[in-house]
C-alpha cells in the first residue's frame, strides 16, 4: 500500500511537470517535464518511487513502439548498418578508455570505481558488479544515473533549439483508430510473446528487448504496419521520466554536485566522440548525422530510444544499435575486468 501511495505521488509530481512542458511545446515534453520535477522533488526529500511492475509494463509498451518503427524495408537497410556496428564498437572502446583516464586523473577515483563508472551503459549491472569487485557502489550508480539524466535533459533541446532540427510529424492519433484493431491485436500478441520469450532467454532488459524484437519481426514480415496510439507514448514518457528522477531520492545536491559535475564532463566527451564519428561516417552508412549521434550516445536503451521515437530520428537504426550496445556492455565489460583486474589492482597500490 505504501509503495502504491509513493507511486501515485511520483506520477502526480511527474504529471504536473510533463503537462507544463507539453503546454510549453518542448520536445519529449512528458519525459523531460516529469524527469525534471521528480528529480527536484527527490533531491528535496519527497518520498517518491515508481512501482517496478508498472515500469516494466510501460517499458514493454515502449518496446512495441520501437519495434513498430521497423518495416519490410529494414532488411535492405541492415546491410548498410554493418558500418554502424563497427562505429559502435570503436566508439564504446574509445569512449570508455578516455573516460576511465578522466575519472582516474581528474576525478581521483580508485581504478575499480573508474572502470565501472566509465562504461557507457548498463547502470544496474555496472553498479552490482563494480561494488562486488571493491568499487564504490554509490558513486558508480550516481555517475550512471546522472549521465542518463544529463543526456535526456539536453539532447532533445539541443536538436530542437541548438541546431534547429525538426523531427518528423507524428501521424498516429492520440487513441488510435478502429481500423487498427486487428493490427493492435498482433502488437499485443508480439508484446506478450516477446516479454515471456525475453525472460526465458535471459535477454538484458528483457521487458524492453523481448517485445521490441518480437514486434520488429511482425513488422518486417509485413503482418502489420500499425503503431500503438500516442497516448501510450506519452504514458511511457511519463513513467520512465518519473522513474529517472526518483532514483535521486536519498541524495542531496550539495553532497553530490562534484560527482554530477564529473559526470557532465565525461558525458560531454562521449557525445563529442559520437558527433565526430557521425560527421565523418553518416553518409557512408546511409543514416542521418542526428541518427548516428543518438545511436552512439551513452544513454539508457529505453531513454535514448524514446528520444529517437519522439523526434522521429531513424528509430529502427537507433533502437538496433542501442540493443547491440547494451548487450555488448553487459556481456563484455564485467568479463574484460576479470582479465585486467590485476593491472587495476596494482594501480590502486
Amino acid at each position: 500500500m505504501q509503495d502504491t501511495k509513493r507511486t501515485i505521488l511520483a506520477l502526480i509530481v511527474g504529471g504536473i511537470g510533463g503537462a507544463l512542458f507539453f503546454i510549453a511545446d518542448l520536445p519529449l515534453a512528458w519525459m523531460l517535464g516529469s524527469m525534471v520535477f521528480s528529480t527536484v522533488a527527490a533531491l528535496r526529500g519527497v518520498n517518491l518511487a515508481v512501482n517496478g511492475t508498472l515500469r516494466k509494463i510501460m517499458t514493454a509498451i515502449l518496446g512495441v513502439m520501437l519495434g513498430s518503427g521497423f518495416s519490410t524495408d529494414t532488411f535492405a537497410a541492415m546491410g548498410r548498418w554493418s558500418g554502424g556496428l563497427l562505429l559502435l564498437l570503436v566508439s564504446v572502446a574509445l569512449s570508455m578508455g578516455i573516460v576511465y583516464l578522466f575519472y582516474r586523473r581528474i576525478g581521483k577515483f580508485d581504478p575499480v570505481t573508474a572502470y565501472f563508472s566509465a562504461a557507457p551503459g548498463g547502470l544496474n549491472v555496472m553498479y552490482e558488479v563494480g561494488e562486488a569487485k571493491g568499487g564504490h557502489g554509490p558513486t558508480i550508480a550516481l555517475i550512471h544515473a546522472s549521465r542518463i539524466l544529463i543526456l535526456v535533459m539536453t539532447v532533445p533541446l539541443i536538436f530542437r533549439y541548438g541546431v534547429g532540427f525538426v523531427g518528423a510529424d507524428q501521424t498516429v492519433s492520440l487513441f488510435g483508430s478502429i481500423q487498427d484493431i486487428a493490427g493492435d491485436g498482433w502488437l499485443l500478441l508480439a508484446a506478450l510473446i516477446g516479454y515471456v520469450g525475453g525472460y526465458l532467454c535471459r535477454l538484458p532488459a528483457y521487458h524492453l528487448m523481448g517485445p521490441l524484437l518480437a514486434t520488429a519481426v511482425v513488422q518486417m514480415a509485413g503482418i502489420t504496419d500499425v503503431s500503438p496510439p500516442m497516448i501510450l507514448v506519452y504514458a511511457s514518457q511519463l513513467v520512465i521520466g518519473t522513474a529517472i528522477g526518483a532514483r535521486f531520492l536519498g541524495t542531496r545536491f550539495r553532497d553530490i554536485r562534484r560527482v554530477i559535475g564529473l559526470s557532465f564532463v565525461s558525458t560531454t566527451l562521449m557525445v563529442l566522440i559520437a558527433a565526430v564519428f557521425a560527421y565523418f561516417f553518416a553518409e557512408s552508412i546511409g543514416v542521418s548525422i542526428a541518427g548516428i549521434i543518438l545511436a552512439l550516445s551513452p544513454g539508457g536503451l529505453a531513454e535514448m530510444s524514446l528520444v529517437a521515437l519522439a523526434l522521429g530520428i531513424d528509430v529502427a537504426f537507433v533502437s538496433t544499435m542501442h540493443v547491440i550496445r547494451i548487450s555488448l556492455i553487459i556481456a563484455l565489460v564485467p568479463m574484460a575486468f576479470t582479465g585486467i583486474e590485476r593491472i587495476l589492482t596494482k594501480q590502486a597500490k
